[in-house]
């Protein structure tokens, strides 16, 4: 057993709110998913409506099964931890309930504010991310970390994605 971290992405690997997000910025008319200025904006948006986030985190479901895993992951001691984007500090204080007071989830949480990459947070040093991002993964990789791509809707697991955390229980 290695001292490394596994570190797990919350949007689109445990809970299906990054989907969520994306459909709330759209039905509020900020169309272009592309525009970073358009992020910016619905971002500023978010901060005058914080009930925004209470929809899109606290009401997102999860993605194959990542909260049973994770709770099994720490029940094994595996040494595991979520290292996730947020973008105002209202989306990091829901997270943070629902993952501690309504999920009991304990183990580390890493937040990384807005226009930090994820490597410049953890030095990647060989150890793994899972992430539905191509470019976290991809960057991760080039700074001397592992990598794989979540996918939910791939139907089996490869070398470089997968499909569910379920393969952490026996590593």
């Amino acid at each position: 057993m290695t001292t490394d971290y596994t570190f797990i992405d919350f949007d689109g690997v445990i809970l299906d709110s990054e989907e969520r997000m994306l459909e709330r910025k759209y039905d509020l008319g900020f169309h272009n998913h592309k525009d970073e200025s358009e992020f910016d904006a619905y971002f500023e948006y978010t901060n005058l409506h914080p009930e925004e986030w209470e929809y899109i985190i606290k009401e997102a479901k999860a993605i194959n099964n990542s909260v049973e895993i994770i709770k099994e992951l720490e029940n094994l001691k595996k040494k595991i931890a979520i290292l996730t984007k947020i973008h105002t500090l209202q989306e990091m204080k829901v997270k943070t309930e629902l993952l501690r007071e309504n999920l009991k989830i304990l183990c580390p949480l890493i937040f990384v504010p807005p226009s930090v990459k994820k490597y410049q947070i953890i030095v990647p040093n060989n150890q793994l991310l899972i992430d539905d991002s191509k470019k976290n993964i991809k960057s991760w990789i080039e700074h001397g970390g592992k990598g794989l791509i979540f996918d939910s809707k791939i139907e089996s697991d490869t070398n470089e994605k997968v499909r569910s955390l379920e393969f952490l229980i026996k590593r």
